[in-house]
């Protein structure tokens, strides 16, 4: 395009100077890049604080450096966002949130040196309370977002959406989370704070955004794609768990969603014209939107738009990051390796999802001497979580429980606790039929094991009709027996589906929990030894299909 100063103008024939003017502006172009990071869950540096050892793979101190990187290559045009699931999850977010104030929350220290321009709240930001969350945010130097979280008094605590500007573009970014939380953390929500249905709360702040002559519209959200809710919405009476795909059908006006939660990864895809991407849990990958502006009669559009992934594994860790992360990195290791009792023998988690174990029968037999109940249930975690002969450390038993769960008891009858072990055997297909041996929708920390019955799980019969012995001390149990269930607030409130347990009567409201439970166990017997706790009272027929189910267990990460 030519470009003709006010003296050459003058100079200028009439005819030319007509011409000169009449001559179109070539529009203006620019690409932005949209970096995303989702459930940190408090991975700052490479570093497995269970095994004490470097790891290469998770950590947003390596994220850092690809966000470092896109910097250097689009120089003020790169936005920074994170879609939730920050504050917990590790042994450092452990020792922040109990053990060890810190001035500002290392994960929160450590995006600030990253340069965030926003997050969504997350499910598990709510887990150790709102007055921590709170206090918490205020340390960020960025605004934590939810459009769709009401104050039962007061002003809504979180921004619904926020806008920045990137080389003259104004960009809108609206962040939502998951409703699952009103169930998940109803202790810290009930009477507080009330999660509500996505999609209408983000349509609302998509349209204000417009009106506000937003150029672009990013969507942040703590949400699964599509995925079957894992509680029922009915029995709830609570919105959708995972609803992306349905805000970019049902929301026009979105240029990018960002979203997460369900711990998966999209490259690339789009939806009714909107570009959606989910980069990996813990920081194992970046998600990286490019969007092609052009900019005609002042207004800009997104004329092209992409995204992809880059792993974080093989790239270097941010000094910046690593020193905002170190006092709280170095308390953690302090903190795990910390002794509180002796083992003579290895307890392994290794096939506890198929078989019955003295390491998941050690965390059911305190439940239920704690709470003081017939029954008590639990999930295995982790089947590489084990304690080694020796000293017992407090990362050995982080490991095995790695949730910020309480531990409740409830009031059930026979027939509700037969339809909580059909519920939970539909973790396995069905042996015979072609099913895979586990079903990958199903989430290993949502199959359960009760202890105080005896039971046998038949997969060779179809879903729902595969408990075929189930006794009590010896009785067969009937649908009218009572019997008191040990078992975790999440669980308790129905969360991972059980809608059996939702009405259930509490008797027993802890508020330790388990993990610190065990923790205590150990210190208070000084040594464990698995005669103190294992009593073999489940199994799995035919004996065949055990092979295939303990394959299956170790093929993904749940």
């Amino acid at each position: 395009m030519r470009i003709l100063t006010r003296a050459a103008l003058i100079l200028l024939p009439l005819g030319t100077l007509a011409a000169a003017v009449r001559e179109p502006r070539a529009p203006r172009e620019i690409t932005l890049l949209v970096a995303a990071t989702t459930d940190v869950h408090g991975h700052l540096t490479g570093w497995d604080y269970y095994a004490n050892r470097p790891d290469s793979a998770h950590g947003l101190a390596r994220a850092a450096t690809i966000v470092d990187s896109l910097r250097a290559t689009a120089p003020g045009r790169v936005v920074l966002v994170d879609a939730g699931d920050m504050l917990q999850g590790t042994p450092l977010t452990y020792v922040a949130a109990r053990r060890k104030p810190f001035a500002v929350h290392p994960v929160f220290a450590a995006m600030n040196v990253m340069h965030y321009d926003a997050a969504a709240v997350g499910n598990h930001e709510f887990n150790y309370g709102l007055p921590f969350l709170y206090a918490s945010a205020m340390g960020a130097h960025f605004p934590l977002l939810a459009a769709n979280a009401y104050a039962a008094n007061g002003p809504a605590p979180f921004p619904g959406r926020t806008v920045i500007e990137r080389d003259g573009v104004r960009i809108a970014l609206i962040g939502a989370t998951t409703p699952g939380s009103n169930a998940w953390d109803k202790d810290n929500l009930a009477g507080r704070l009330r999660i509500g249905a996505i999609v209408p709360a983000v349509r609302a702040q998509v349209d204000s955004a417009h009106r506000e002559h937003a150029d672009v519209v990013v969507v942040v959200m703590h949400t699964g794609l599509g995925e079957p809710s894992s509680y029922d919405t009915v029995a709830a009476r609570l919105p959708s768990e995972n609803v992306a795909a349905v805000v970019a059908h049902e929301v026009p006006g979105i240029d990018l969603i960002v979203y997460g939660h369900s711990h998966k990864q999209m490259a690339d895809t789009v939806i009714a014209g909107v570009l959606l991407m989910q980069p990996r849990n813990w920081a194992q990958s970046v998600a990286v939107a490019s969007l092609h502006l052009e900019q005609a009669a002042g207004v800009w559009r997104v004329a092209g738009k992409s995204s992809s992934l880059i792993q974080s594994a093989g790239h270097g860790q941010s000094k910046a990051v690593l020193e905002a992360s170190r006092d709280a990195h170095e308390s953690a290791r302090r903190y795990v390796a910390m002794s509180i009792g002796s083992s003579s023998v290895v307890w392994s988690a290794d096939s506890g999802r198929v078989a019955d174990t003295p390491l998941a029968d050690f965390i059911l037999e305190v439940e239920r001497r704690t709470a003081h109940s017939d029954l008590a249930s639990t999930a295995v975690f982790d089947v590489g979580a084990r304690i080694d002969p020796g000293p017992v450390t407090v990362g050995e038993i982080a490991r095995l429980y790695p949730y910020e769960n309480t531990l409740s008891a409830v009031r059930i009858t026979g027939a509700q606790l037969r339809a909580y072990l059909e519920y939970s055997a539909r973790y396995y297909g069905t042996y015979g039929s072609g099913e895979p041996a586990v079903h990958a929708e199903v989430p290993g920390y949502n199959f359960d094991i009760v202890a105080g019955a005896d039971y046998t799980i038949d997969l060779a019969r179809p879903t729902g009709q595969r408990i075929t012995s189930l006794t009590v001390q010896g009785a067969p149990v009937r649908d009218t027996d009572s019997f008191t269930l040990a078992l975790n607030n999440y669980r308790r409130s129905g969360g991972g589906g059980y809608a059996m347990l939702r009405d259930a009567p509490e008797v027993y409201n802890g508020t330790t929990e388990i993990r610190d439970l065990l923790i205590a166990e150990v210190e208070r017997r000084k040594h464990i030894a698995p005669a103190d706790y294992f009593q073999r009272n489940w199994s799995i027929v035919p004996e065949a299909a055990i092979a295939a189910a303990y394959k299956a267990t170790h093929s993904w990460k749940q």
